[in-house]
């Protein structure tokens, strides 16, 4: 029974009481019996507070503090990567992982990070920014400001014939702007005309940029140069998948890198990726992604030294 059944049973018990006063002896258990049966506690305080209010106040981010921080965060990451050993050429790589809807795209970004340093030669030369609670006090927040500062800081540090490797990973949008979210910063999606400024701003001179994302393809145009290969994880019209929590890797994330990517050859890893990511999708029902690779031509004629990139002897 609802509120509105027990108050018209209560009026219809006052008006039968000739006995005034001994209704307002009875009244507060009227009351009592009233508000039990409306499911409401009498012993109760009013609810002024979540029942989970030291769970809330645990949770809450000090937004100022963290923005003051960025500046910092940035700094102590250059920090920690090493300059370029004239001569040689290295590996570097930068992780960046901009929606934290789910664990899988900062699993995957600190997973990717680890098979650089430890597999692929990057040693002292990797940097990630990554929209996360769990590394809110130790790394950037991965957004546009910070992209460009460590590019650009990175950039600086490498020589002529070293690449650095990009990785972009989130959510995209069929109008090809790569979502940029971490409640509760207002925080701003990429579009790809500003992803392509800032990698061609921060003066790099080799670079490989993976896009996992949905819709990706349409990050190629914006981001074409002589000396840049771009792989996606779908083109310009398809989605792809593996977005989940409690993932490590997307769909596409896992072939290319995890079952794919043994050294410096991007290209034939890529080759060897589609085919994984096609052969699974196919099992799950999914429209396949249609994953893409575009490579410049001055990059074009280094490809049969990218084994060379960088990969531990």
């Amino acid at each position: 029974m609802g509120r509105k059944g027990c108050g018209f049973c209560l009026r219809r018990l006052a008006s039968s009481l000739s006995d005034r006063s001994l209704f307002v002896r009875l009244l507060p258990i009227l009351l009592w019996v009233a508000l039990y049966t409306s499911g409401v506690d009498a012993s109760q305080e009013p609810d002024t507070a979540s029942p989970n209010a030291a769970e809330d106040e645990q949770a809450e981010i000090d937004v100022g503090r963290v923005y003051s921080n960025q500046e910092r965060l940035v700094q102590i990451a250059l920090d920690k990567v090493r300059t370029s050993e004239a001569g040689v050429a290295e590996t570097y790589f930068v992780g960046f992982g901009s929606s934290d809807a789910q664990d899988v795209f900062e699993n995957e970004v600190k997973l990717v990070e680890a098979q650089f340093r430890e597999q692929l030669g990057a040693e002292g030369r990797t940097a990630m920014l990554i929209n996360s609670r769990n590394t809110i006090d130790d790394l950037p927040l991965a957004n546009g400001r910070n992209l460009a500062a460590v590019l650009s800081g990175i950039g600086r540090k490498m020589g002529p014939e070293d690449l650095l490797v990009l990785h972009m990973t989130s959510h995209g949008s069929r109008k090809h702007r790569f979502d940029v979210s971490f409640k509760p910063f207002r925080l701003r999606d990429l579009s790809a005309e500003r992803i392509g400024e800032i990698v061609d701003g921060a003066n790099l001179p080799w670079r490989v940029v993976v896009v996992s994302a949905c819709f990706s393809g349409g990050y190629i145009e914006a981001l074409k140069s002589p000396r840049t290969m771009v792989i996606t994880a779908a083109s310009a019209r398809r989605e792809s998948f593996g977005c989940e929590n409690g993932r490590d890797y997307t769909y596409f994330g896992e072939a290319f890198y995890r079952d794919s990517l043994t050294d410096g050859d991007y290209r034939a890893a890529f080759r060897r990726a589609v085919a994984l990511v096609r052969k699974r999708e196919r099992s799950k029902g999914f429209r396949h992604s249609r994953p893409q690779l575009w490579v410049g031509e001055e990059i074009e004629e280094k490809l049969p030294l990218a084994l060379n990139f960088g990969v531990a002897p």
